[in-house]
């Protein structure tokens, strides 16, 4: 597929997206009270647990879930499912080396949360922000983060207020501690944090809350030049995505 028929057919989908019906599709529950279609999961994981997937092969289900979703909800729901998708499809851009659209996904969602938390408080808008904010961190100006990386903490906060179990915004609101260079960290705050969901029933944990818990514990461990720990939590890690990118790039490196 082009790139302009690729954003032709998005934006073709946007624009039908008060005037479809709904119908039946299987679905699960996750955080924050919404529904995601069976398809935005085979989406994630392979975004997660990719080998040599393609930008046309993660547009191409990228597209089939936003489709699902546009055919079986409505309202602000449907809005921040399709936030997330966008930022599913950013990380997938990060892997592939092609930052700059992995920014316009990311900034897409963190716009579409935005004009939903002005019309209603929402668990997920709140999370969808963070992580979205939290991704443009790494990979935008330094001054992005200086000016917008404190969002990432206040959006995780907000969402665990009105839903306290949440182990991602948990684990968002904890980012900070394990992921800001010095002196802004907290290694031993955050690791405990890190325990917390990783150990205890505390918080909602899926595989994609473990996957990251347990890299961030791995990354932690790394900054602190305690490297057979790090490769130890790394393979942890790999243990829920075998074919992760990020994590069988770094692992060479770690002598």
């Amino acid at each position: 597929m082009k790139p302009f028929a690729f954003l032709n057919k998005i934006y073709f989908l946007l624009a039908c997206l008060f005037v479809l019906t709904t119908v039946a599709v299987a679905q699960v529950p996750v955080e924050g009270g919404v529904v995601y279609p069976e398809s935005y999961y085979t989406f994630r994981d392979n975004m997660l647990n990719s080998d040599g997937m393609t930008a046309q092969e993660f547009e191409d289900e990228y597209l089939e879930v936003i489709q699902d979703i546009m055919d079986t909800k409505s309202g602000l729901e449907r809005e921040v499912l399709l936030a997330r998708c966008d930022y599913v499809l950013g990380r997938a851009y990060r892997y592939l080396s092609m930052e700059k659209k992995a920014m316009e996904c990311f900034d897409r969602a963190i716009d579409t949360c935005k004009d939903i938390l002005k019309r209603e408080e929402m668990v997920e808008a709140y999370v969808v922000y963070a992580d979205a904010v939290s991704q443009n961190c790494s990979i935008k100006p330094k001054t992005y983060a200086m000016t917008q990386g404190s969002k990432i903490k206040s959006m995780a906060k907000k969402a665990l207020k009105l839903d306290p179990t949440n182990g991602t915004a948990r684990y968002l609101e904890n980012s900070q501690n394990i992921f800001t260079p010095a002196p802004f960290n907290n290694y031993e705050e955050g690791m405990e944090v890190l325990d917390t969901l990783l150990d205890t029933d505390q918080y909602r944990m899926d595989n994609f809350d473990r996957y990251s818990a347990l890299s961030a514990r791995a990354y932690g461990y790394l900054q602190q030049g305690m490297n057979e720990d790090a490769l130890y939590w790394y393979n942890k890690a790999l243990e829920i995505y075998p074919k992760n990118v990020a994590v069988l790039e770094i692992l060479p490196t770690i002598k």
